[in-house]
C-alpha cells in the first residue's frame, strides 16, 4: 500500500471527500461506509482473496468507488447486480442495503426459482449471450443492449451472461429482472463444458426458446450450438472481434505484433490446437441462419479464414450520440493529441509511447481520456468517461486531433465514432475498420502501425490545408442512429420467425 493510500484508509471521509465534491452525497456514502462496517456486511478476507489486485488501498473503498463497476462482489452473500436492478436505486448498493434497504427488508443476494415460472406463453422468445455481467458491459455489450432495450415488446428478451465463474440470466422488461444464477468450473477456451451445458439445456427447454442471439461466446462453450440444433432452434451469431479465428482474439501474438493472418504460426497457440478450434468454429458459423459483421474489412478477414462463409450480412453498428462542435483548430505551436477509450497494448499503448520518444523537439503533447496501462505515462491521463460525458470531457481539452492506434485490426471501433461526432480529425493506423472508416470519408490520417517514426513525421508534416479539409469531410459524416441498426436486426428476427413457422 503506497503512502497516501494508507492515509486516506486511516481517514476514509478525506477519500470520500476527494472522490466526491458533493458535500451531501460524499457524506451519504461515509455514513454507509460505517453503516458496512459496523454490521459487518463487508469480508475483506474474501475481498482480498479473490481480488488480490486491490491490496494497494482501503478494501472497502476500492469496492464503492470500483469494484462494484467492475463486477466484483463484497462478499459471498451479496449481490449488487441483482440489488441495484432489483431496488431500482442510484447509490453503490452495499451503500443502499447498509443505510436502508436491510431495514426495510430487502433481498442481499438473489433467490433462485423454477425457470418454468418465467415462461411467457404468448410472446416469442429471444435468449441473447453476453461473454460480461450485466453492469459490466462494454462497447460489444452496449451494442447489443441498445438492440435489446429498444426491441419490439413482442419478445421476451432474455440474456444470459458469464465470467467464467458465475452464470446469470436476465430478462429485459423495462428493467433487468434476474431470473437464474448457477456456479460453474470453467477453463479458458474450452470447448465444451457440463457444467455450461446443463445450464443450456435448462434454460433452452424451461422457456421454450425461439431464437439464440450469440453477442459473444467468451466464458461460454459449444455445446450450447449443439443443443439448438437438437431442440431445432436456430441461432444467429454477431460478430465482434476475431474470436471465431483465433483464440488469441485479436490476430495479435506473442511480441504484440499483428499476425497478419498467419496466427497458427506466430502466436502461442500450437497449430494443431488452432486448426481444431478453426474447424468447430466454421462448423458453427456454417450452421447460423446468418452472421452479423460490423465493417467489410472484418468480413474480408473472415473470408480469408472461412473462404465458403456465406450465411452474412453487413450491419454497422448504430450509436445515438450526440454531437458537440469542438472547436477545430490546427496547431500553430505545441500538437495537443487525444487518445480515447482503453488503451490497452493491443491498442496501441507501446505504440503511442514509442512515437513520444522520438519527440526531441517536443512538439507533441499528448492526453488520454479512459483507462490506460500503468507503463503509459507519456501524457495527461484525465480519467474515465462514460458515453454521455465523451463530447463534453474533449471539448475541455481541446485536442488538435484524436488519435485510435490500435496494432490489431478494428471491427468497428465505438470509439472513432464518439470521436466523429466531436469534429477533431483523426490520426489512425492502417488496419481493419479503422483504415476502411477513415479513407472512406477523408477524415484524417491512416499510418504505418509498424513504424512509430512514420506516424511521428506525418504528424509533424500536415498542413493547414490538408488539415482544413478533413476537419470539413468529418463535419459532414452522418452518423447510423441505432434506430436504424435495430430495424435492420428486426428484420432478421422476422426472417427468423418466419423460417420457424
Amino acid at each position: 500500500m503506497n503512502f497516501k493510500n494508507k492515509i486516506f484508509s486511516k481517514m476514509p471521509f478525506l477519500y470520500i471527500l476527494r472522490k466526491v465534491p458533493d458535500r451531501n452525497k460524499a457524506k451519504l456514502i461515509y455514513n454507509g461506509y460505517k453503516a458496512i462496517k459496523s454490521q459487518n456486511l463487508f469480508d475483506e478476507e474474501f475481498y482480498l482473496e479473490n481480488y488480490p489486485d486491490t491490496a494497494s488501498m482501503d478494501s472497502l473503498l476500492h469496492y464503492l468507488f470500483f469494484g462494484f463497476e467492475e463486477g466484483r462482489k463484497p462478499s459471498e452473500d451479496f449481490d449488487g447486480t441483482f440489488y441495484i436492478n432489483e431496488y431500482d436505486i442510484d447509490i453503490n448498493p452495499l451503500v443502499h442495503y447498509a443505510l436502508f434497504g436491510k431495514e426495510k427488508g430487502y433481498s442481499p443476494n438473489f433467490i433462485k426459482k423454477d425457470l418454468k415460472e418465467f415462461k411467457d406463453e404468448i410472446k416469442e422468445s429471444i435468449l441473447y449471450v453476453f461473454h460480461e455481467n450485466i453492469n459490466t458491459v462494454g462497447g460489444t455489450g452496449f451494442t447489443t443492449l441498445d438492440i435489446i432495450k429498444s426491441l419490439d415488446d413482442n419478445y421476451q428478451k432474455l440474456i444470459l451472461t458469464s465470467n467464467s465463474e458465475e452464470v446469470e440470466l436476465w430478462e429485459y422488461d423495462s428493467k433487468f429482472n434476474k431470473l437464474g444464477h448457477w456456479n460453474i468450473s470453467y477453463d479458458d477456451n474450452q470447448l465444451f463444458n457440463s457444467d455450461l451445458a446443463a445450464i443450456y439445456e435448462e434454460i433452452l427447454l424451461k422457456l421454450d426458446i425461439n431464437i439464440i442471439h450469440i453477442n459473444h461466446l467468451i466464458n461460454h462453450s459449444f455445446d450450447i450450438f449443439d443443443l439448438a440444433n437438437e431442440f431445432n432452434i436456430d441461432y444467429m451469431i454477431s460478430i465482434h472481434d476475431f474470436y471465431y479465428c483465433c483464440p488469441s482474439i485479436h490476430l495479435v501474438d506473442k511480441d504484440m505484433n499483428y499476425c497478419n493472418l498467419d496466427c497458427c504460426n506466430s502466436c502461442d497457440n500450437l497449430e494443431e490446437d488452432v486448426k481444431a478450434w478453426q474447424n468447430q468454429c466454421f462448423k458453427v458459423l456454417k450452421g447460423a441462419y446468418i452472421n452479423t459483421f460490423p465493417s467489410k474489412s472484418t468480413l474480408d478477414i473472415y473470408k480469408k479464414f472461412y473462404p465458403d462463409l456465406n450465411n452474412f450480412r453487413i450491419i454497422e453498428h448504430g450509436r445515438d450520440i450526440e454531437r458537440i462542435a469542438v472547436p477545430v483548430s490546427f496547431p500553430e505551436g505545441r500538437i495537443k493529441i487525444l487518445f480515447p477509450g482503453f488503451i490497452s497494448k493491443h491498442k496501441g499503448s507501446l505504440l503511442i509511447d514509442s512515437v513520444k520518444r522520438l519527440d526531441d523537439e517536443k512538439l507533441l503533447e499528448f492526453h488520454f481520456l479512459g483507462t490506460t496501462l500503468p507503463h503509459l505515462k507519456c501524457g495527461v491521463n484525465h480519467g474515465r468517461y462514460n458515453r454521455e460525458e465523451f463530447g463534453k470531457m474533449v471539448n475541455e481539452i481541446r485536442p488538435n486531433y484524436i488519435g485510435l492506434m490500435s496494432i490489431c485490426p478494428e471491427t468497428y471501433s465505438h470509439t472513432l465514432t464518439e470521436s466523429i461526432a466531436t469534429g477533431i480529425p483523426v490520426i489512425a493506423t492502417d488496419l481493419g475498420a479503422l483504415k476502411e472508416r477513415v479513407e472512406k470519408d477523408n477524415i484524417g490520417w491512416v499510418v504505418n502501425h509498424r513504424n512509430p517514426e512514420d506516424i511521428y513525421n506525418t504528424i509533424i508534416n500536415i498542413t493547414k490545408e490538408d488539415y482544413l479539409k478533413k476537419a470539413d469531410n468529418i463535419s459532414k459524416v452522418k452518423l447510423k442512429t441505432s434506430y436504424e441498426m435495430i430495424k435492420e436486426y428486426e428484420e432478421i428476427y422476422e426472417g427468423l420467425n418466419e423460417n420457424n413457422s
